[in-house]
């Protein structure tokens, strides 16, 4: 259920800021790891901590950087690759050796980061020059006997043609030089022709190609140098068979390499990312321990807010009980809680540092998100349908440790039985010690003792009234500015005490007509005196 809660809050922003250099780093990032171990998440932790220490001797991470990113993952056909194969694994472990050379001890002992393959970068060291690799006669001496035939066979070829060439110049006055074929009158072509030193094919109008004849010698030294090419192709193959039993040999070695390198990329990854975007240690508690956050920032909306030039309030609150009901006006800031708690959880449960300057909370067994996805569809369900097949799929996971967030749960029917939907769903969760609920609605419930009701601080009427005078902002940028600067984002505990006029205040800066405003609130005071 983890993916509803990803998007609900927007988890893929957070993540655009991790950016592993490895294929190995970049392919954990596309299986998305979510931790239920305490343990398992608290050594990703130490290791943050470790890069972010490692990191302050900037000369030394910018290396193991560059090293990491000319890392290329092992060629998993292996013998198939051929020289090619062979280097990406020399590559792969020239680079290893020097992020290895790089890391500290203690830090290169925990990630498993041991040089051993010393033998096997020896071996593969002799085919490599100038950042190639290729099958050098240091491999095989039946590959460097062929090649030195082959080298001295091209020099008796040369010398052949340099014969045969100035033989045709002096009888002829051809002189081909380094060309393979001039292009000539065809009547100057006809005498060299019968000649039996220059053979002709047509070019165009008037004019021939023509070629030189090669020696009976030359002939059959290039027939024997082609014969020689083959043998070379056969002893290259077996060499390179050889060297891929040796890659094979420490084929154990290479994976734990591998291993390491994925875990190095990966912490590292995330300490550029920590320090990046201000991010800190989660504190994890055991099962059934409040919720604590401090300093909390939703990254999306904390950015979308400083292009308008307004201000970010940070979320600070102890969720003491299992189960929490928001209430608050529209624009209030309930569903930036839900979203701001989410993503605090996901990221420290995928192995991330958080934004916030304190995340303390148990370890859930997964995370799940209700709230009207525009993209839930199914055949045949209306939106109310839709909803509640998006509850019944999240609650199928509560038979372990889940965080549900619930936005406006049964928004789509009336408020009679939207209330009693929810109140079955608090009875329900009150029961089951697995569920840790976060429920933010408009609607009033009967909540079990174990349910903390809770409201935003909501709007200031009174600061605006004063400073405003009844008047409204201009275009959508102001109204925007004018709500957040009087919108208390905070979270109290309900008393059952909080209002529904801040809809009005906030609808009456948004621009609708004052005299809908006044009817509306003529409403609700016939609506109290009645009650």
């Amino acid at each position: 259920m983890n993916e509803t809660a990803a998007k609900f809050c927007e988890f893929d922003k957070f993540l655009a800021h991790y950016a592993p250099l490895t294929p190995y780093g970049l392919a954990e990032k596309a299986r998305g790891n979510f931790y239920s171990s305490a343990k398992e998440l608290e050594a990703l932790y130490d290791l943050t901590d470790d890069f972010a220490a490692f990191a302050k001797n900037k000369s030394r991470a910018d290396k193991l950087a560059w090293h990491l990113k000319n890392v290329p993952a092992l060629p998993a056909d292996g013998p198939a690759s051929g020289p090619a194969g062979l280097f990406l694994v020399h590559r792969f472990l020239s680079n290893f050796k020097s992020a290895a050379g790089l890391l500290p001890a203690p830090l290169a002992r925990k990630l498993g980061f041991r040089w051993t393959c010393a033998e096997l970068l020896s071996i593969l060291d002799k085919g490599a020059q100038s950042g190639a690799f290729h099958i050098a006669d240091a491999f095989s001496p039946a590959l460097a006997k062929v090649r030195s035939a082959i080298a001295a066979a091209d020099r008796h070829l040369a010398g052949l043609r340099a014969e045969r060439l100035a033989e045709i110049r002096k009888c002829s006055g051809l002189d081909f030089g380094g060309l393979d074929f001039l292009v000539i009158a065809e009547d100057r072509a006809r005498p060299l022709c019968e000649s039996g030193r220059v053979f002709t094919e047509p070019y165009d109008a008037g004019r021939v190609v023509a070629k030189p004849i090669m020696t009976a010698a030359w002939l059959e030294l290039s027939g024997e140098r082609e014969r020689l090419r083959a043998e070379e192709g056969r002893a290259e193959a077996l060499a390179c068979a050889e060297l891929w039993a040796a890659v094979a040999g420490a084929r154990a070695e290479l994976e734990a390499c591998e291993k390491a390198v994925e875990l190095c990329d990966r912490a590292f990854a995330r300490a550029r990312m920590a320090r990046e975007l201000s991010l800190s240690r989660p504190e994890l508690k055991p099962a059934g321990a409040p919720i604590t956050v401090k300093g909390a920032r939703f990254l999306p909306l904390e950015r979308t807010l400083a292009g308008y030039g307004l201000k970010y309030t940070p979320l600070g609150f102890t969720f003491a009980r299992r189960l929490s009901v928001i209430h608050g006006s529209n624009m209030g800031g309930k569903t930036v809680v839900l979203k701001t708690v989410t993503l605090l959880q996901l990221a420290a449960q995928s192995g991330f540092f958080v934004p916030a300057k304190k995340h303390s909370a148990p370890v859930f067994g997964s995370i799940a998100a209700v709230w009207g996805d525009p993209d839930d569809k199914a055949e045949g369900l209306s939106a109310f349908g839709l909803e509640m097949e998006a509850f019944n799929r999240a609650w199928a996971a509560s038979g372990a440790p889940l965080l549900l967030v619930m936005d406006e749960f049964a928004r789509t029917t009336n408020a009679a039985e939207a209330s009693a939907l929810i109140a079955g769903v608090l009875a329900e969760a009150a029961s089951n010690r697995n569920v840790h609920l976060m429920l933010a609605t408009h609607f009033r419930s009967r909540l079990p003792r174990e349910a903390a009701a809770l409201r935003m601080l909501g709007f200031d009427a009174a600061s605006f009234r004063k400073h405003y005078r009844g008047k409204t902002a201009a275009g959508l940028r102001e109204k925007l500015r004018t709500i957040n600067r009087f919108m208390r984002y905070g979270l109290a505990a309900d008393r059952g005490s909080a209002g529904p006029a801040d809809a009005l205040s906030i609808a009456s800066i948004l621009g609708v007509p004052a005299r809908v405003i006044e009817a509306a609130e003529r409403y609700m005071e016939e609506q109290n005196a009645g009650d």
